[in-house]
């Protein structure tokens, strides 16, 4: 009677998972893993919350194992809309390729995206609470984190 009950278990469990038709936390943009030296150093992720108010809002979720502790996460929301965001994706690549400092303003955060000490990668770097939070990324990853397929 064992083995029987163990081959339904997945069958009913299978049942329980229903799709949510109706997402009210937003819509997904992209992702890029952080790899350092061979190992997962991080990542970061773009999303679009839902509108409140008439007005769009977008959000950066990242973790970076220099300065984060075992599941911190650093999550930076700003007002911007679907242009903003492709005008974010401009910049950064206009940053890897003349290997120039920008520093824009995301609601009342002063972000600074400058070139990185590797080629072809940029750096994000944001101050909270006074401590100076930052992730990195390639040109790939820039594509993979804004949603666009690289060519």
């Amino acid at each position: 009677m064992k083995k029987i009950f163990l081959f339904l278990l997945p069958v009913l469990t299978h049942a329980q998972i229903t799709k949510v038709h109706n997402d009210s936390s937003g819509e997904h943009i992209g992702l890029h893993i952080i790899y350092f030296l061979g190992r997962v150093n991080g990542g970061v992720s773009l999303g679009k919350l839902p509108d409140v108010n008439g007005r769009e809002y977008h959000q950066l979720i990242w973790t970076n194992r220099d300065y984060d502790k075992e599941e911190e996460r650093t999550i930076l929301t700003f007002q911007s809309t679907s242009d903003d965001i492709n005008n974010l994706f401009e910049l950064f690549k206009e940053v890897i390729k003349t290997r120039k400092k920008k520093i824009i303003k995301l609601e009342d955060k002063v972000i600074n995206i400058m070139p990185s000490s590797i080629k072809n990668e940029v750096t994000f770097h944001y101050e909270s609470d006074g401590v100076k939070k930052y992730f990195y990324l390639n040109l790939i990853g820039t594509y993979e984190l804004f949603g666009k397929t690289w060519n």
